[in-house]
């Protein structure tokens, strides 16, 4: 302990010696030739550790110069990604409204033109037991119960339930509670379209023929029949990708995988009135 205090002694007597002779050769500068010469052998070590020491100084004070800049740098690269990554958003977006639109017009063309009223899906139900989807629009806009709703491709989605004033509630084509009068594209074969449990976790829907012995074909399309001016004829609902025989082995029933993607809907569009255009 001791010699440890004496060395601290030692080197705060030597670096009061070495300011001292600093002190004396800036203050007298005219000081006789071997007090200066003196000063200067004392301070000369002391002054190469005042200089090593200004030295690491100015590195480290640039080493966190760079490290501020880098920083200021990366700060700057993140804001024009999220700058980048927003425009391209707002591209995709506008590009797929374009599509969109561009569907519509030419599904209000020709002699089956459908009148569309376009709205957006709010929302999902909450109810696992059921298919269904709330729009932002609702008989302020002319929506009304038992309209359908088409996506842009005029693939049918479902049919409204029940309409407020500025939204409206859609049963899906998987639900349990849909039913729909439906013909097959290749074997024009009547049937009911409806939705079943078992299979609206698959996102499937069922085709069965009216009359026994009237066959179904698998690749075979799904289109709405027209009954009662209900709701357009000839909406694509989808595909029968596979087929259920019945135990009797009279029919067989056709499992519908829709055309429609009904577990991404965006913008649709609601039928409001079909006929030759004006």
């Amino acid at each position: 302990m001791k010699g440890g205090r004496r060395w601290i002694w030692i080197t705060g007597a030597a670096v009061s010696v070495s300011l001292l002779a600093l002190a004396l050769g800036s203050v007298f500068p005219q000081a006789p030739g071997p007090v200066r010469e003196a000063a200067e052998t004392i301070s000369r070590p002391f002054q190469r550790v005042y200089a090593l020491a200004g030295e690491q100084a100015r590195r480290v004070l640039g080493y966190f110069a760079s490290v501020d800049a880098l920083r200021e740098e990366n700060t700057a690269l993140r804001e024009e990604n999220l700058r980048l990554t927003r425009e391209a958003r707002l591209g995709e977006l506008a590009q797929g409204e374009n599509t969109r639109l561009r569907a519509l017009l030419d599904l209000e063309e020709g002699q089956n033109a459908l009148h569309l009223t376009d709205a957006w899906v709010l929302s999902r139900g909450a109810d696992p037991w059921r298919a269904e989807v709330t729009l932002d629009k609702g008989s302020d806009a002319g929506l009304r119960e038992g309209q359908c709703v088409v996506d842009q491709t005029k693939a049918l989605i479902g049919r409204i339930a029940e309409v407020g004033e500025q939204w409206a509630r859609v049963t899906l084509i998987t639900d349990p509670a849909f039913t729909l009068a439906a013909q097959g594209s290749k074997t024009e074969g009547l049937g009911a379209l409806s939705g079943r449990l078992d299979r609206m976790e698959q996102g499937e829907l069922i085709f069965t023929p009216l009359s026994p012995g009237t066959g179904v074909q698998l690749g075979e399309g799904v289109l709405t029949f027209a009954q009662g001016g209900r709701y357009p004829p000839g909406l694509l609902v989808g595909t029968i990708t596979s087929l259920e025989e019945d135990p009797g082995g009279l029919r067989s029933t056709g499992v519908v995988t829709p055309s429609a993607d009904l577990s991404s809907l965006g913008q649709v569009f609601v039928v409001t009135a079909w006929g030759t255009a004006s």
